[in-house]
């Protein structure tokens, strides 16, 4: 686009989200920018071995980024590390140095296209420096120079969601899951191989046999993001034979918990507006007192989404899977659903000839939804 930007403010992160995003499913809560995380979509499908809490210490400095051109010295105070973490409070200034030492050491390994095609494998440091210094209370950070194009420079495919709802997940495994189903929220899907799926979470050394790993990660995370995220999951194994390959995710907004966000939000405003009065007849009285003229400033609100840049498709075999429960999903074999699709397909074919492929995916899906009722 001419004339943009070299970098994003969080108005201008605003407003592309709600040109470019205003056809899909979305959460706009009107959060303020400090509470909404943006990533490029590259960084949330890199891989990482971060523990939860220094997730949750990561994309709290992320949310704090005002989008400037420079990557400043963030503080993060230690009681708010206690906060969102399992270490005790009176042991937390003890273990600062340990946090300092852990942070400044991670690294995200992120799979990318070189401009010739070729497939490139590139590792970065989060952190270019982490210093804890005793008797401030707080532990300062700076992100290293090669994030930023994926923090700042946020053209295109990048992902928006709020802090709040990634703090409130406990499990590793949850966090890394839901920031890949909100990156395609969107389109309502995403599907990749088993292979893939282990490589992103750091689980190729771990729970061998697919069981296994399906109950202590998958089932937990799809528990935790129904209980408290503002999208939650069902999902198809896609099999050859009996051997697991590939596994489909089927991303539903959780209406409860984004009530419950909302009303955060509300009760957020409405505290930052009393506080905001508060200090406006203060400076009234100021200025009568002092005969001053300087203007009030209103600090900016601006209204931020929680999802990704790319737009749905039609998919006729896609909604319907996407209405049925997990119990209903997983006692459907592949070659039932084929059957099912199959014969959906040609019956709106031949009573819709003419129709455009979007009207016959929203008739594929109707008749597919009748099929099954009349198993």
């Amino acid at each position: 686009m001419s004339g943009e930007p070299s970098y994003l403010t969080s108005a201008h992160l605003s407003n592309r989200f709600t040109d470019a995003m205003g056809h899909q499913k979305r959460l706009e809560l009107g959060a303020p920018s400090d509470k909404v995380v943006a990533k490029a979509n590259d960084l949330i499908r890199a891989r990482h071995s971060l523990s939860t809490m220094e997730q949750r210490v990561l994309v709290m400095m992320v949310a704090k980024l005002s989008r400037e051109s420079e990557f400043p010295v963030q503080e993060i105070p230690i009681h708010e590390i206690a906060d969102i973490s399992d270490i005790d409070g009176s042991n937390v200034y003890r273990a600062a140095q340990d946090i300092c030492d852990s942070l400044v050491d991670q690294t995200v390994d992120i799979h990318d296209q070189s401009e010739e095609g070729n497939r490139r494998y590139t590792t970065y440091n989060c952190f270019s420096m982490c210093q804890y210094e005793e008797g401030k209370g707080v532990i300062r950070a700076k992100f290293n120079e090669d994030m930023r194009p994926f923090l700042l420079e946020l053209k295109r495919r990048f992902t928006l969601y709020l802090v709040t709802v990634f703090l409130r997940l406990r499990s590793k495994y949850s966090t890394q899951i839901y920031e890949l189903l909100k990156m395609r929220q969107g389109l309502s899907n995403l599907r990749m191989s088993i292979e893939e799926f282990r490589w992103k979470l750091g689980l190729e050394d771990k729970y061998q046999e697919f069981a296994q790993m399906k109950r202590r990660v998958i089932e937990q995370a799809r528990g935790e993001l129904k209980k408290r995220a503002d999208i939650y999951f069902t999902y198809r194994v896609i099999r050859e034979g009996r051997s697991a390959k590939e596994i489909q995710f089927y991303i539903h907004e959780n209406e409860e918990v984004t009530q419950e966000l909302k009303e955060e939000v509300s009760a957020l405003e409405n505290s930052q507006d009393t506080t905001v009065s508060r200090s406006d007849e203060s400076a009234q009285q100021e200025r009568e007192a002092t005969a001053s003229d300087s203007p009030d400033q209103k600090p900016s609100t601006p209204v931020l989404g929680a999802t990704s840049t790319e737009g749905p498709q039609v998919d006729g075999k896609r909604m319907f899977l996407e209405d049925l429960s997990q119990e209903e999903i997983s006692s459907l074999s592949g070659s039932e659903l084929d059957e099912i699709h199959e014969k959906a397909r040609n019956q709106a074919e031949k009573d819709n000839p003419d129709a455009v492929s979007s009207v016959l995916a929203y008739k594929t899906h109707s008749r597919m939804k009748e099929l099954w009722e009349d198993r």
